[in-house]
């Protein structure tokens, strides 16, 4: 729950409430605000709104407590806490710069892939330039099968020109 205080601090601020917000552990906050019933019902309604997945328990205090106004954030100094939080940080770096080579990676391949690409709709331009001239040959070729099949024909009936001039004579 990266930032959650500064998200409470902010709808605490917004409706005017008095309080602040802690850190109990690293997915837990706790909080202690004060004012008008109607912000208070507010103010945890805008925070179900912003985190729906988030649990959220009230406890109702009755008794006077003299809380800090403006609301804020309990921030320590912790040197424990301060280390977590850049052990945090650094691992989410960590998670962006292999995300980072990853995308280089794929980046590169891409590239490739642009220039596989480019010589497949050059070859594909030479195929539709031969496929035109096939279309043109075949078209040749029904024309010559035609003259050379009445040539056949011609050879067919031959011996038979030939008895019937024969007999003409």
């Amino acid at each position: 729950m990266v930032g959650y205080r500064k998200v409470v601090e902010g709808y605490g601020l917004s409706r005017g409430l008095a309080g602040y917000v802690f850190n109990i552990s690293t997915d837990t906050v706790g909080l202690m605000a004060g004012g008008l019933e109607s912000a208070i019902d507010g103010f945890i309604q805008d925070l179900k709104v912003k985190r729906p997945d988030t649990e959220i328990k009230t406890i109702e205090i009755k008794e006077d407590i003299i809380l800090p106004s403006p609301f804020g954030r309990v921030i320590s100094g912790d040197m424990r806490e301060i280390g977590e939080r850049l052990d945090k940080g650094v691992n989410i770096l960590s998670d962006h710069t292999g995300l980072l080579d990853d995308l280089k990676e794929n980046t590169s391949i891409l590239t490739e892939h642009t220039g596989l690409l480019n010589d497949l709709k050059e070859n594909t331009s030479v195929l539709t330039e031969h496929t035109g001239l096939l279309t043109e040959h075949t078209g040749s070729l029904n024309k010559q099968t035609e003259l050379l099949q009445g040539i056949n024909d011609n050879f067919n009936t031959l011996p038979e020109r030939i008895a019937e001039a024969i007999m003409k004579r």
